[in-house]
Order: structure tokens, then sequence, then C-alpha cells
């Protein structure tokens, strides 16, 4: 009788611990069905609830952090990343959330740490490579960050949004025929994203090749819906270095026009260039 007691007990234990597994996966599920509808408070809800049923519930924890991130809880939302990853020491999507709320927090030592890892156990992921160059170059490791995106070009050939980060990179520690190859790539894998164009043109005038920068900037205006105004200022400065003045005049003045409520300092100094330039 007493060995029938035990296998009951045995069961009845078991049968518990998988209703609350079913529990915690029911409000685990429900929990990303609301993050994904923008219901972030209702999808916290949930989640702690599948954490309650099932506390060393490792993707419950990371799930938890993508919510928090969501409402801007970076602080909180780490402390359910650090979560994740002691339950799951191999769990590199932990690593790279981590990474990526550290850059948010400005904290980009740190997140080189974990997104370093990240990048071990998930070499197929680009953006934790992305985030890890970003990293780098935020502490002014422009060498780290430009090998960073070299590395993963040779996972992810030809990546636009890769190509792009190298070539700021390379513009940053003034290797500008570099930087302007890596661009021309990134343009020629996405020509119609208007960053790449942009970065294009600023590394041509980095460059000193104003008349090759001059298409390049228009072309990354119309693309971005008139973009950044520095864009026009920039413009501007490429038609005066190659003579053209009434173009350069038309642009500073659309530059002032542009930024003359938003920035009176830019306009103002523009509107000097302006008048130097209508003496010559």
């Amino acid at each position: 009788m007493r060995s029938i007691g035990v296998v009951l007990g045995c069961a009845l234990w078991l049968t518990a611990l998988g209703a609350l597994a079913d529990e915690a996966d029911a409000h685990y599920q429900l929990a990303k069905t609301l993050r994904d509808e923008g219901r972030y408070e209702e999808a916290l809800a949930e989640i702690d609830a599948a954490i309650a049923a099932r506390p060393t519930y490792a993707q419950g924890h990371v799930t938890r952090g993508t919510i928090l991130r969501r409402l801007e809880r970076y602080e909180a939302a780490l402390r359910a990343f650090d979560r994740g990853i002691q339950l799951e020491p191999k769990n590199g999507r932990a690593y790279g959330l981590a990474g990526a709320v550290l850059l948010r927090l400005d904290r980009p030592k740190q997140a080189i740490t974990y997104l370093r890892k990240a990048t071990e156990l998930e070499p197929e992921h680009k953006n934790h490579w992305l985030n890890l160059g970003v990293a780098y170059r935020r502490l002014n490791h422009n060498d780290a960050a430009i090998a960073v995106y070299e590395k993963a070009l040779k996972a992810h050939p030809n990546d636009p949004q890769l190509l792009n980060n190298l070539g700021v990179a390379l513009r940053k520690a003034r290797r500008y025929d570099q930087a302007i190859e890596a661009h021309e790539r990134a343009v020629d894998a996405d020509p119609y994203d208007p960053a790449s164009a942009r970065n294009l043109a600023i590394a041509y005038r980095g460059a000193a090749r104003y008349k090759e920068a001059i298409p390049i900037y228009v072309k990354a205006i119309e693309l971005g819906e008139g973009g950044p105004p520095d864009l026009l200022f920039d413009l501007a400065s490429c038609y005066e270095k190659t003579g053209d003045t009434e173009r350069a005049i038309d642009t500073f003045e659309a530059y002032i026009r542009a930024v003359k409520k938003s920035d009176p300092t830019a306009a103002e100094r523009a509107e000097r260039a302006l008048a130097n330039l209508k003496k010559k």
C-alpha cells in the first residue's frame, strides 16, 4: 500500500508540474501576441504571470526584457536579459539584446562585452555585428569598428547596412578612398537608401572630390524627400568649390529658408557665407 501511495504522490507532483508548464506557456504566447500588437503593459502582466508559474523560464525573462525595452524601461530590461543569460548562458540573442540596451543607456564599453559574446554565439545575426561596430565607434575606436564590419561582411557579403557603417568608420579614420568604395558598394546593393547616398556624398566631399559629390548629394536629397538641411549646406559648398556660383547661391538660400526658424544661428552663418559669395 505504501508503494502505491508513493507512486500516486509522484504522479500528482508530475501532473502539477505539467499544469504549471502549460500555464507558463499559455501566458508566454499571449504576452508575445500582446507585445506585437503594441499592448505593452498587458504583455508585461502576462509575461510576469508566465515567470511566476515557471521562475526558471529563460525565454520568458528574455521576452520580458523585450517588452520593457519597448516601454523604454531600459535598466529593468537589462536586468531581465541578464537573468535570461544566467539561466541559459549560450543564448546569443539575450547577449545581443542586452548589448543593444546598453547602447541605449550610452554605456558602449559594457555593451562591447555582451555584443562580442553575441557574435561568437550567433555569428549569422548581422545586428550583433552592427551594434558591436557602433559601440566601438562611440568610443572612437575606429580601427576596431572597421575590423568588426570587415569580419561581418565575410559572413554577409554586400550587405548594405554593414557596408554603409564600414564606410562611415573608414571616413572617420580619414581613409576617404576606401570609405568611398564601401559606400559605392552599399549604394549598388540598395540604390534607394538615402543614408547610403548621403554618406557617399559626404565621403566624396571629404576627399575633395566635389564634382563627383554634387550628383550624389542631389540624389540623397531626392531620396530622403529633402533630407537633413545640412545636405543643402554641403551641396552649396560643393557648387562653390566647383565655381558654379549661381547654383551655390540658390542652394545657400534654400538652406537658409530650411533652418531659419529651427536653427537661427546656423542660418546667420549661412547668410554670411552667402554674402561673401555674392561679393565674388
